[in-house]
């Protein structure tokens, strides 16, 4: 019994892994399940008795996004005022974002079908305008960076804004790139963005650090 159980756990997730992995490469609506079903080598029934919707499998992986958001959104206590811990941020969120890009390429989609993904992602993007601010607070008080209170909102916000919506902009414009790629071009535009803001002693730091993403993309 106990192995049969684990048997059925594990198939439960490789279904979950090439679900994601084939959302990712074509796109949900794109995707069928006897598609994910060849992908495993199991049946379309055997599938069936696992997820028995396309819908269930997309919850699950929304449930296996949102609790991946959480830990990198998380604020940590041990936080210091460096830019090298924004950049460590920066860093786990862009993993996210490109690990389950399928949620922010096919958004109307998939929210118009899906209403718990509305739901989902309108929460991340306000945890995430959230985690940007607080970041950025951090920096100001370890006067690193100099925004006023009045621009720590809308900065948070722009850079939300680009961690969300960059890749949508390029395709968009016809700019295709890969997921890599893409994440390189959007951290180098949100270091791009603080430059103004920070304090004299830390540009050169800043600079450092974006130019690593400045021979790609």
């Amino acid at each position: 019994m106990n192995e049969r159980l684990k048997s059925g756990a594990a198939t439960r997730q490789r279904i979950l892994v090439a679900s994601l992995l084939l959302f990712n490469e074509q796109g949900e609506p794109r995707t069928t399940t006897n598609d994910i079903a060849n992908e495993v080598d199991i049946s379309p029934g055997n599938l069936h008795y696992h997820f028995r919707k396309k819908s269930d499998l997309v919850d699950a992986l929304l449930a296996e996004f949102r609790v991946d958001a959480r830990r990198v959104l998380q604020p940590s206590e041990s936080d210091q005022a460096s830019l090298e811990n924004f950049w460590m941020f920066l860093h786990l969120l862009l993993e996210l974002t490109a690990a389950y890009r399928f949620l922010f390429r096919d958004m109307e989609s998939l929210t118009s079908k899906y209403p718990n993904v509305g739901r989902a992602m309108q929460h991340f993007a306000k945890g995430l305008a959230a985690a940007f601010e607080y970041h950025l607070q951090i920096l100001a008080d370890g006067r690193i960076l100099s925004p006023g209170s009045d621009e720590m909102n809308v900065v948070a916000r722009d850079l939300a804004v680009i961690a969300l919506f960059s890749q949508r902009f390029d395709a968009l414009i016809d700019i295709s790139s890969t997921a890599d790629v893409s994440s390189l071009r959007i951290a180098r535009s949100i270091l791009n963005v603080l430059k103004p803001f920070v304090a004299a002693g830390a540009a050169e730091h800043l600079d450092e650090l974006a130019s690593h993403y400045e021979a790609s993309g």
